[in-house]
């Protein structure tokens, strides 16, 4: 009887604890948990030559990080972008893309964008910018 108690007590002792550990973890989360993101909502107005630029897209990439935000422009000329993380980002304006190339359709002479300079169109060579805070934000580009 000694024999089966030492078994039965052993056996307690050892899956009680690993029990219990899963147990703990399950309720109260292993390792740290992450930060709460802090986040805004951005709206942005592009123009060119005073007038809006109304086909094309923002690109948003946080500066020193790989955090972005995108939207395409709508026929006013603007955008909202929502749940951007706070932070400094360069902005690009970017063209709408190219449409499918269609082999059993003549070509078709690309349009040029000429209201979106190519100094606008790279994060590397824009010289656009936005600090995205907590809450509203609200920027205004004119390109020249």
């Amino acid at each position: 009887m000694n024999n089966h108690y030492g078994y039965q007590h052993s056996f307690i002792r050892v899956f009680t604890l690993p029990a219990f550990l899963i147990v703990f973890c399950v309720f109260t989360g292993c390792g740290p948990s992450e930060p709460e993101k802090v986040i805004g909502t951005v709206a942005i107005s592009v123009t060119h030559d005073g007038k809006p630029v109304t086909e094309g897209s923002v690109s948003m990439i946080e500066i020193g990080s790989s955090k972005s935000a995108y939207g395409t422009l709508n026929e006013t000329g603007n955008i909202i972008i929502e749940n951007v993380e706070v932070g400094n980002y360069n902005v690009s304006i970017l063209p709408p893309p190219l449409p499918p190339a269609d082999p059993s359709q003549p070509s078709v002479p690309l349009k040029k964008y000429l209201n979106i300079p190519d100094k606008f169109r790279s994060e590397t060579t824009s010289p656009l910018t936005a600090e995205v805070k907590e809450g509203a934000n609200e920027f205004q580009f004119e390109l020249k």
